[in-house]
């Protein structure tokens, strides 16, 4: 079995775990979070899912037991990118220590738009910079459905346009309206998921 190495230096636990736990890449965007625009998300994502949030737990992971993880069962409602069974289960490293319950934010019957990571080598994945790659979403009195993530949607457009015009990716006007608001905020589902497909239809 795989042994944890010792921190190296004064890299920072939380750093070498995420090290070793996820490939390069990811493991350097996890522990730094950098803001991330809504094109990074969907290029970066292996998958892109739609649904409830059927269960949560928290566990040890089975390899680790001194590492924290939440165990997500998720209802998949529409499939955005990737593959998804119907049913499927994830598990994500706890990151924040100071969370009481362990689930990261995880909660049953949520219903959430997630951009997930690939799974690591130990079978763990996270969304693509963490609640950036988290939508969740809310309905109003009339049924319109909205979506925000973790970071309130603050500069999840910056430049999207842009990149979808070199790539020669076409955005619907109500795309474009959306992308090119300054505003942060809460932004409607449906011209969201119009977006991602047109960003992901056109990425290379």
């Amino acid at each position: 079995m795989d042994r944890l190495p010792s921190p190296v230096g004064r890299m920072p636990l939380l750093a070498a775990i995420l090290v070793l736990l996820l490939p390069p890449a990811r493991a350097q965007e996890t522990v730094a979070s950098a803001p991330a625009d809504l094109d990074q998300i969907v290029q970066q994502a292996d998958t892109i899912v739609r649904g409830h949030i059927v269960s949560v737990r928290s566990e040890p992971h089975p390899q680790f037991p001194s590492l924290r993880t939440v165990v997500v069962t998720f209802q998949a409602d529409r499939v955005l990118k990737g593959s998804a069974d119907k049913t499927s289960t994830f598990r994500q490293y706890v990151f924040d220590a100071r969370d009481p319950i362990k689930t990261s934010g995880y909660r049953k019957a949520d219903e959430l738009l997630l951009f997930l990571n690939p799974s690591s080598r130990y079978g763990l994945t996270s969304p693509v910079g963490l609640d950036q790659g988290r939508f969740r979403i809310e309905r109003d009195p009339q049924g319109n459905a909205f979506a925000l993530n973790g970071r309130g949607n603050v500069g999840l457009f910056s430049n999207v346009e842009t990149k979808a015009r070199t790539r020669g990716t076409a955005l619907s006007p109500r795309a474009q309206a959306m992308v090119s608001s300054p505003a942060a905020g809460r932004v409607s589902l449906d011209t969201l998921e119009e977006t991602v497909l047109a960003l992901t239809q056109g990425q290379r």
